[in-house]
């Protein structure tokens, strides 16, 4: 009997070891699987739909309206302006190059052309204007929202007295494609 004893009670002792191992065991599961799952929401999380910069957003083409005040003085000084709204196109290249063309009239285009620089959301530019002279021009550009560019520029020719400002909203042209053949 006394040997059934020693057996029962090993088997009582063993039964209770694992009994005691269960929960540390258990909590270290616990642990490693919040673990898991937290390093699994960041990478889901991290994965999520990122917004281009604002460099690959630009490039496109572009169309909208021009409002343009010109202003000339004469020899006096003497300021003549002249208002007008023209319809604009527009178009930026991935090398932060863009043209664009003014539609003054039917006969009477304006071109437009200069280098971007982007820091964060701020796109300025620099670059010319040919029109009956050419013109130095600084501006800017500020997106609103993914298809809708507004451009701010003043062109200016010191030496011909004449100062062209002009205020853009261009929206994305729609480029339709070719059908394959």
């Amino acid at each position: 009997m006394f040997k059934k004893s020693i057996v029962l009670f090993k088997k009582l002792h063993t039964f209770a070891a694992e009994l005691t191992n269960k929960p540390k065991t258990f909590y270290k599961m616990k642990v490693k699987s919040i673990l898991a799952v937290a390093a699994m929401s960041v990478a889901l999380v991290s994965c999520g739909t990122k917004e281009a910069p604002v460099s690959e957003q630009l490039v496109g083409q572009w169309t909208g309206v021009d409002s343009i005040t010109v202003t000339v003085l004469d020899s006096l000084g003497t300021p003549t302006t002249t208002t007008i709204a023209a319809p604009i196109e527009l178009e930026y290249i991935a090398d932060s190059t863009f043209t664009a063309i003014v539609m003054v009239n039917d006969s009477t285009n304006v071109t437009l052309g200069g280098i971007a620089t982007i820091a964060d959301a701020a796109v300025n530019f620099t670059g010319s204007m040919t029109c009956a002279q050419t013109l130095e021009v600084t501006g800017n550009m500020t997106l609103a929202g993914a298809d809708t560019l507004y451009v701010n520029y003043t062109g200016v020719n010191a030496e011909a007295r004449m100062t062209h400002e002009g205020k853009a909203m261009v929206v994305r042209k729609v480029v339709e494609a070719v059908p394959a053949q």
